[in-house]
């Protein structure tokens, strides 16, 4: 009996684990799970651990309205998600100059890493346009994709691509590739069609930087 008792709390472990442990990855990219019958920053408020200082870097930046849907960019807006951690490593990076809190970096500059995280329309993974990386170091735009200007007037290459999956080319998932020219960085998103009412998150990696844009 003893050794049943044991074998069922083993289990339960177990089973807690599974639906606990993996709430938060968004490192594996792929498409997030649910509708949000919420505004964008009320699906924000559910999830502190990715969002809450994204949400106080918003208030901070005078945008918490973009996000309630009530701005002049309405409802239908794109957001390439800044979780927490790449709003802390940039903190970190810039502890020497006394950085501790979100509200330690200037507002203007809060203001452009989110515009420039923001496209004036609603599109879902499979609307992005399929596309390859470039082969030139020097080049780093591409084949296919399209050209999107942000909200702060950045210009990013964005395309998809199927990965490959068991060495068969094409069979594995549909990611977003997110370039910045002038940057010649390349983001892959985490976790994409997060759907809420005011708009739609494709979720960046954690290893994100936020002046990678």
């Amino acid at each position: 009996m003893r050794k049943n008792n044991i074998y069922i709390l083993f289990t339960f472990a177990l089973l807690l684990c599974s639906t606990s442990c993996t709430k938060y990855q968004f490192e594996d990219t792929g498409t997030a799970n649910g509708n949000h019958e919420t505004s964008m920053w009320g699906y924000f408020q559910t999830d502190s651990y990715n969002w809450d200082s994204l949400m106080v870097m918003a208030r901070h930046a005078g945008l918490q309205e973009v996000f309630e849907g009530t701005s002049k960019y309405g409802t239908d807006i794109t957001f390439l998600g800044i979780t927490n951690h790449s709003i802390r490593r940039y903190i970190l990076q810039n502890k020497a100059k006394g950085w501790i809190r979100v509200t330690d970096i200037p507002v203007e500059d809060c203001r452009t890493f989110i515009l420039s995280s923001i496209l004036d329309e609603h599109i879902k993974l499979e609307e992005f346009i399929e596309g390859a990386a470039s082969t030139d170091k020097n080049q780093p735009i591409g084949t296919g994709g399209k050209i999107y200007t942000t909200l702060s007037g950045k210009q990013l290459w964005i395309y998809t691509f199927h990965e490959a999956y068991n060495g068969v080319a094409g069979a594995g998932p549909l990611k977003i590739y997110i370039v910045s020219p002038d940057k010649k960085k390349t983001t892959i998103v985490a976790s994409s069609n997060i759907m809420t009412q005011t708009g739609i998150v494709h979720s960046l990696p954690y290893s994100f930087t936020l002046n990678d844009f």
